[in-house]
């Protein structure tokens, strides 16, 4: 720390014996001083996945999770006591629907947000608006935003949230844990002859996914080969006679929100009777949740489309 020469004035006045008040005087200002010396100590700053600049307590006590994806993380490095709020979506583990709403995922309530005093937030790039960062910053609120591309992108920002939330520990276990199950996995499918695989979003219209999304890699990790991977767009939509050329052997069904109905989506593969996947009823659900969120539960879904895949593999 920086010192600072006393002025002649103090020195003298520092050689004279103190009377009570200024005893008192010393003694309120060694308290302002140490609060002070706690506040610069208690916060640290970091740099963000996004390149961000944020000033950290270095062990926060009042988070609010932005994404349901964070939340799940947070839960799964044991600091459900810490987590102020969470959006409207945050709906796993089941503890999590007991925290206060801050609002949706896309347009929480600043004000709420406020309310609830945090001396953490954590947003997500993909998902959680830029300007809502902005202005949770400019309230001077640290806003820590997390940007996984990729799971191995995922694997450090789990990392990273060990590391602001004074859980590094914990992180490090949750991602040698979860690497050692992606490994187990890919051990037993290296040698193996991957299905053409068509991952459906949505019935009216049907859509899948292509190149450089989450689900994508999950697909090729789980050991399939996504009949979308090389579609530029992020998001597709197939007619059928582009479902029918690409001729997948296995079609997983993950429904948005608004769209579970399992029986509908059946009756729609039934009439494309002439498709592998059809033919042979090799439809599945998969509970999307599971898939659509960056989350330690992403792991889950790996062994479970692995085991659609490849039925004799082992899984944890």
């Amino acid at each position: 720390m920086k010192t600072f020469p006393l002025p002649q004035s103090d020195k003298k006045l520092m050689r004279k014996p103190l009377t009570n008040t200024g005893n008192i005087s010393l003694f309120f200002l060694t308290v302002i001083f140490t609060v002070f010396c706690a506040d610069i100590s208690c916060a640290r700053a970091v740099t963000d996945e996004t390149g961000r600049r944020v000033n950290v307590s270095q062990t926060p006590q009042r988070i609010v999770s932005l994404a349901p994806g964070i939340t799940e993380t947070l839960y799964a490095l044991g600091l459900d006591d810490k987590i102020a709020g969470v959006t409207t979506f945050c709906d796993w583990p089941v503890a999590a629907r007991k925290k206060p709403r801050i609002g949706g995922f896309s347009n929480p309530s600043i004000e709420k947000i406020v309310a609830l005093k945090p001396d953490l937030i954590i947003a997500t790039a993909d998902g959680n608006r830029k300007d809502t960062v902005q202005q949770l910053a400019r309230l001077g609120l640290p806003v820590y935003v997390i940007n996984p591309l990729n799971i191995n992108g995922f694997l450090k920002s789990i990392l990273h949230i060990g590391e602001i939330t004074n859980r590094e520990k914990d992180a490090g276990k949750l991602v040698e844990k979860n690497k050692k199950r992606l490994n187990n996995v890919s051990a037993q499918i290296r040698h193996k002859k991957k299905p053409r695989v068509f991952f459906q979003l949505g019935l009216e219209p049907v859509f899948t996914v292509g190149r450089g999304t989450l689900i994508n890699e999950v697909i090729e990790l789980a050991g399939g080969i996504n009949v979308a991977g090389h579609d530029t767009a992020r998001y597709p939509i197939y007619s059928v006679e582009g479902i029918m050329g690409a001729s997948p052997e296995i079609i997983i069904f993950a429904p948005m929100v608004n769209d579970k109905n399992f029986a509908a989506v059946k009756r729609f593969w039934q009439k494309l009777g002439e498709i592998s996947a059809v033919k042979n009823n090799k439809i599945y659900s998969l509970d999307a949740d599971l898939i659509n969120r960056a989350s330690p539960r992403i792991f889950d879904a790996i062994e479970i489309m692995a085991h659609i895949f490849h039925p004799d593999i082992k899984c944890h």
